[in-house]
């Protein structure tokens, strides 16, 4: 399969059967859909964006067909890969995109994780620190990975689409477990990956797939949305995020003082050195306190002359406009006020020395206090002790070049300075998790521990490798020519970076 194949597979199994199959006008495929019993012939829409310049600028095309989508995805950047169910131009020429809201949404078909690192080199640098968190960590592999300008997009692809309903009081339930499934994924690669983006829209823009940016695919990794959602509850639970004894102290903790008069407030608007960052930068931080003051019950036109002040002090301020329609967005009514996950990022991020010194206030008598770093504790907790055995298996089996180590328990708790109770018992988890194998040694011999990551590492390689010497086989019977023909089709196939792309001419959305 060819590398253009791979990527249009790919979309097609993101898009499921959210959009028609053919385009309604001027289309060159057979329409065979209205003559096949049971078909589904759902009219959703996706918009797709040339540039991320443009993406920023709203500044896209309206697609409603896969046949449109696979004329024109080789000439975009990114993309809704959850399906709206309609989106409108907001200008006559048809370049302003509009209606890409969570409240207009027909069927959710991936979650996606974002990480940003800050150039091209710390990205590719931090590849393999992304597949083994990936691969390994997570119970549930991604579908996808798309390299992005300076990081990755890692796709989970539901096996089916999760379809929007609207309840008579007007919520939407499915969007709701969405979004808490897809905070704690991305909590759970940020506890790994620093330069996890926790803050982006669970279902805004991301990248498209295209035979340049594709690192990983693998269509028979579908997550299944109710497994997904039981892993997210265990996992919140886990982390003390979900706290229903707490919950009403919370909501008059809200009520009982205003979010401007909040030490994090004061120390968030006079910090004058906030710049462009993973995840935590200028927008993100202007939204905050815009939320800050929407919840406080500051008018629109006061937040603004607030917020251009605290722009304008910036070493690197951003445009007016920007500021205005981050405001604008703050000020929809569609969020209550700032979450206390995102003050705590960016207070950790910009505020120096945020972790020991600087406090959340939530009312007049609860405070939060930021916990304590590992290496300023004296115990830790297990799930550290299970990233110190991932890491030092996943070195191991690096060094020896091969798909397993052996080692001893003994060992093990030398080098890492772990007892054996808890190793045993961080050790029993990962595999009950099947994020560890172990077969022990018969006599003398050792225990030869491997982790998933390591053996999907080694059967890519051997599948790699069987690859390249079934199209050097196939070479001897052809002449030069097609022999180059050949060799050139196995490159496209595992090097996607050697393929160009022609513009096209014209656009058809369908």
């Amino acid at each position: 399969m060819s590398a253009m194949e791979i990527a249009q597979q790919a979309i097609d199994l993101i898009l499921h059967q959210g959009l028609r199959e053919t385009k309604a006008r001027h289309s060159n495929v057979l329409k065979l859909e209205k003559t096949i019993p049971g078909k589904q012939n759902k009219h959703g829409a996706i918009a797709m964006y040339r540039s991320k310049a443009q993406m920023a600028k709203s500044w896209g095309t309206i697609y409603t067909s896969k046949e449109a989508v696979y004329d024109n995805y080789a000439t975009s950047t990114h993309w809704t890969p959850n399906v709206f169910n309609y989106l409108t131009y907001t200008d006559a020429s048809k370049h302003y995109v509009k209606g890409a809201k969570e409240q207009n949404l027909s069927q959710i078909n991936t979650l996606v994780v974002d990480v940003d690192y800050r150039d091209v080199e710390e990205r590719q640098a931090k590849f393999a620190e992304v597949w083994d968190t990936a691969m390994l960590d997570v119970q549930f592999m991604p579908t996808l990975i798309l390299a992005t300008q300076k990081g990755y997009h890692i796709y989970y692809v539901f096996d089916e689409p999760v379809f929007v309903r609207r309840h008579a009081n007007g919520k939407l339930p499915a969007v709701r477990a969405a979004k808490a499934i897809a905070k704690s994924l991305k909590d759970f690669y940020a506890q790994k990956l620093p330069a996890v983006d926790v803050t982006c829209n669970s279902f805004g823009i991301f990248r498209v797939p295209r035979p340049d940016n594709i690192e990983y695919f693998e269509p028979k990794m579908t997550v299944d949305f109710q497994a997904l959602m039981t892993w997210s509850i265990n996992f919140a639970n886990d982390q003390h995020q979900i706290k229903p004894q707490n919950t009403q102290r919370s909501f008059y903790a809200r009520r009982a003082g205003r979010q401007i008069d909040q030490p994090w407030f004061q120390a968030l608007i006079n910090q004058t050195d906030i710049d462009q960052n993973v995840g935590y930068g200028r927008h993100n931080t202007i939204f905050t306190l815009a939320l800050a003051c929407y919840s406080s019950n500051v008018s629109q036109a006061q937040c603004f002359d607030i917020l251009d002040e605290f722009n304008s002090n910036l070493n690197h301020p951003l445009a007016t406009q920007h500021v205005q329609k981050v405001i604008n967005d703050a000020y929809s009514g569609q969020f209550h006020a700032a979450s206390r996950e995102y003050v705590n990022a960016l207070l950790e991020t910009w505020v120096p020395d945020a972790d020991r010194r600087v406090y959340l206030q939530r009312s007049q008598t609860t405070w939060y206090k930021y916990a304590k770093p590992r290496t300023e504790r004296v115990n830790s907790h297990v799930n550290e002790w299970q990233a110190d055995l991932m890491a030092y298996f996943n070195q191991r089996t690096s060094q020896d070049n091969n798909w397993f180590t052996r080692t001893s328990l003994r060992h093990i708790s030398k080098e890492l300075n772990i007892c054996l109770g808890s190793l045993t018992k961080a050790l029993k988890e990962l595999i009950d998790q099947g994020l560890v194998y172990r077969e022990k040694g018969h006599g003398r011999q050792a225990t030869m521990f491997t982790t998933r990551s390591s053996l999907l590492q080694h059967a890519m390689a051997l599948k790699q490798a069987q690859r390249l010497n079934y199209w050097l086989m196939v070479a001897r019977f052809l002449d030069p020519t097609e022999q180059l023909l050949a060799l050139q089709r196995f490159s496209l196939t595992s090097n996607p970076n050697t393929t160009e792309f022609e513009q096209l001419r014209l656009v058809d959305t369908g």
